[in-house]
Formats: structure tokens, sequence, C-alpha cells
């Protein structure tokens, strides 16, 4: 019996040390540097390859099947994982989302969903006219975003997981404050990041010191990352501390390509792999 009633006590204490924690309980502050270095390793991985994709017409078919193929599969994913709290679905839903973007990115930057022709423009410098041209150019890669932001917004917003709302809509927001700011002027335009394929654009991009826009594009990124961290530390639900760590990381990462918009930098953090593609 002495045996029987240690092996109890030995089984007692291991189901006390689990790690699966109840869902009110915290995470320990330590452990938040696994999402954080998770959202950026994935940004630094994904913009990496769609970069170098861009720059590879041959494969444009394939790389825009294959983008759509997987952003489908991501939609449903994150469909099946609207109602479910654990910490898999949070970095699952975070990823999808991310996916979901990526084909975004790649159907425009391969040619796919841009827009209609216009004709060029020969002003210099950001006018209300080459802002309508900018838009029309564009029309339907921004209905694409707007559809999709749409159809995620009435379908998650009564959900119990919405990080993968979250996530995308933080890379529209940030998207679309980057390239109001380009078109205003920035002194990295990143024009060399822009292929072929929707090389007209770069037309719509304007060279200055810094415009009006960017004080305010960078205060709200400050607060918008200092909210998920804040939240991401404060959140007593494991897998919520998660979602808003990953989102967080990825708002700061936003904010750094915000300043990187504006320094005076002589090379951009992927001048090696522009080398590579040219």
């Amino acid at each position: 019996m002495n045996i029987i009633e240690l092996e109890r006590q030995t089984r007692e204490e291991l189901s006390s040390l689990s790690v699966e924690q109840p869902s009110g309980s915290k995470i320990k502050p330590p452990q938040l540097w696994i999402p954080a270095l998770y959202s950026l390793a994935f940004w630094w991985l994904s913009t990496g390859i769609i970069i170098y994709f861009n720059f590879q017409p041959q494969f444009y078919g394939v790389v825009f099947w294959s983008a759509l193929v997987l952003a489908l599969g991501s939609g449903a994913m994150l469909f099946r994982l609207k109602e479910v709290g654990t910490v898999q679905s949070a970095y699952l839903s975070f990823t999808a989302a991310s996916l979901v973007w990526a084909f975004v990115e790649v159907s425009f930057y391969t040619g796919y969903i841009v827009g209609p022709a216009v004709r060029p423009i020969f002003s210099v410098g950001p006018s209300w006219i080459s802002f309508f041209k900018a838009v029309h150019r564009s029309a339907y890669h921004e209905g694409l975003v707007l559809g999709i932001a749409l159809v995620m917004g009435i379908v998650f917003w009564k959900a119990k997981n919405k990080f993968g709302l979250y996530t995308f809509l933080l890379f529209w927001l940030m998207h679309q404050s980057a390239k109001l700011n380009i078109f205003l002027g920035v002194m990295n335009t990143g024009k060399e990041f822009v292929p072929d394929s929707v090389s007209d654009m770069t037309t719509y991009m304007t060279i200055a010191h810094i415009n009006w826009l960017f004080p305010i594009s960078i205060t709200i990124c400050t607060i918008l990352s200092y909210r998920l961290i804040q939240l991401a530390v404060s959140e007593k639900e494991t897998w919520k501390k998660v979602g808003y760590m990953l989102t967080g990381m990825m708002a700061v990462l936003a904010w750094l390509e915000h300043w990187l918009l504006v320094l005076p930098l002589n090379q951009s953090l992927w001048d090696i792999m522009i080398k590579r593609m040219h």
C-alpha cells in the first residue's frame, strides 16, 4: 500500500507541474519573448521571400496561384479557429492572417490584381491629380483588400478569437500609412523594391525630407505598439497574452519601417538581397 500511495502522490505532484495551465493563469513575463521572436522571424522571412520572387517574373504564375491556395487554406483555418482560445490558436491565427496578407501583396507586385492602366503624369511632387491617378491604377488591389477586410470583420466581429482579424487590419492600416507617406514625400521611397510589373507606380513616389502626415503616422504606430504590448503584459489569459504579443511585435516593426522611410540612410535592410536579385 505504501508504494501505491507513493505513486498516487507522485502523479498529483506531476499534474500540478503540468505545462497546461488554466485559461485564467498568468504566463511568466520572460516567456513573452517567444511570440515576439516568432513574429520578428516570420516578418523577416516572409518579406524576404516576397521581395525575391517579385524579381523572378518567370515564376509569377506559380507564385500567384500558390499564394492564392495558401490564402484560401488560411481563411478556412481562421474560420475553424474563431471560437478556439488556446496558445496554438493564437499562433495559427496570426500566421494564417499573415499568409492572407501575403497573397494581397503578391497579387499586386506580380501585376495580377492591380488596376486599370492610366496616362503617365508629368508633374513633380504630390497633387490631387496624381493621387486620383494612383488610386485608379491600384483600384482592383484596394478593392480586394477592402473586400477581405469586410468579410473578416463580419465573420469575426463576435468571435472569441479575433487575432486573425487584428493581424490583417494591422497590416492594412500600416501598409496604407506607409503608402501615403511615400506618396507625400519621404527620404527612402523604396522604389528599388518595385518590380517591372508595376514599375509605373514609382511615378507616384515623392522624395522629400518629411511630410505633414509622418508625425501623425508615427504617433499612431507608437500608441498602437504600446497598447498591444501593454495588453500582452497585463492580460490574464495565456493565449491572449501570446496573441497580443504577436500583433504588438508586428506593430513595433511597422513603427520601425516608418522611421526607415525618413532616416538619412545610405543602405537599406535588404541591400544584400537587392544585389543578388539584380
